[in-house]
């Protein structure tokens, strides 16, 4: 029987070798490293489980009509949320069945997952999530891993999503496609019904093609080492735009302890621009898009909830901050990929 352990406990000496940096999934899930067979991952991952409408009653013992709550489908005294009359619960044995598939193929391996994290440390059974991580891959000078992420939600709130992310591994920063934003990413969003098993073996040969969202991530890379971009501009320009992006400017300018909290993002991202990782792409874009999405993976949320899932939670979301600056300097500079 497969032992279930925590993924942060069993790769702690690695992530210590690695300028005291952590992965995206540090904190949350439950190791799969070892794990070789679909059931044992489920198992280890303690997410074979899948939800069960119930009926809702006011206190006067009324029933309410046309909302159902959703339990946990093993223990019925947890409530995972409230749906409507068309909601189908798709279990986590279903919607993260392409898993097998794609392991079985042997184009990934199991990697961590889990119920998802609240505040506080706390588990929410109605996410989960199950990872994946692929052949790693080379851009420039730099290694990447690559991960195949599966979501499901029984709540009503987002379905199943797949999504490809990756994870550059001497600063264990994430990485997401750029130019275009979400919309560019392989993401799918398949919400619970009846039709959703059909729709999963649809999207089944979607994330089979993986590989062609590593190869745009490689093309945009390209794109970004050959632009200029200096040290001053990105003072200028850069750091700016991201204190604006995170609306720091507007709401805090007038207090001491925004000035203290601006003066510390704006450290950070000098720190991330001045490390020994991206020296190798001296004046370029690159350079900085690397810096950017290092501290966006790594810095702490000005309001701590005690939520450890909130760094991978931030590149399931796009890399807003990256995004954005990427999307600034190809405008500004007329980066295209081809």
């Amino acid at each position: 029987m497969i032992e279930r352990k925590n993924y942060y406990a069993t790769n702690q000496q690695t992530r210590m070798k690695i300028l005291k940096r952590f992965s995206m999934f540090d904190g949350v899930g439950l190791d799969l490293t070892q794990v070789k067979s679909y059931d044992d991952a489920l198992w280890a991952a303690g997410i074979d489980y899948t939800a069960k409408k119930v009926p809702l009653y006011l206190k006067d013992g009324t029933e309410v009509q046309n909302h159902f709550g959703v339990t946990k489908s093993d223990d019925e005294s947890q409530l995972l949320g409230v749906v409507g009359n068309q909601y189908h619960a798709v279990s986590n044995r279903d919607a993260f069945a392409v898993a097998d598939d794609i392991v079985s193929a042997g184009y990934a391996r199991y990697e961590v997952g889990g119920p998802s994290m609240g505040s506080r440390h706390t588990l929410n059974y109605a996410k989960s999530f199950l990872v994946l991580k692929g052949d790693d891959f080379q851009i420039a000078d730099d290694t990447f891993n690559s991960f195949v992420v599966f979501n499901n939600s029984f709540d009503g709130s987002t379905g199943v999503q797949y999504q490809v992310i990756c994870q550059r591994v001497v600063c264990m920063n994430g990485m997401v496609r750029y130019l275009g934003g979400k919309e560019s990413q392989v993401k799918i969003n398949i919400q619970h019904s009846k039709s959703a098993n059909d729709r999963i073996r649809t999207a089944k040969k979607i994330i089979m093609k993986r590989q062609n969202d590593i190869e745009i991530i490689k093309r945009e890379a390209e794109a970004f080492i050959g632009t200029d971009f200096t040290r001053a501009q990105f003072e200028k320009e850069i750091v700016p735009l991201i204190l604006e992006k995170k609306r720091m400017v507007e709401v805090d300018k007038e207090r001491e302890r925004g000035h203290e909290r601006v003066q510390q993002v704006v450290d950070e991202l000098m720190q991330a621009y001045n490390a020994d990782d991206v020296q190798n792409y001296a004046s370029s874009a690159y350079r900085i898009i690397l810096a950017i999405s290092d501290y966006e993976s790594h810095s702490k949320p000005l309001r701590d909830t005690g939520n450890s899932q909130i760094y991978m939670n931030r590149i399931l979301k796009g890399m807003q901050l990256t995004t954005a600056i990427a999307n600034y300097i190809a405008a500004t500079r007329g980066v295209i990929v081809r």
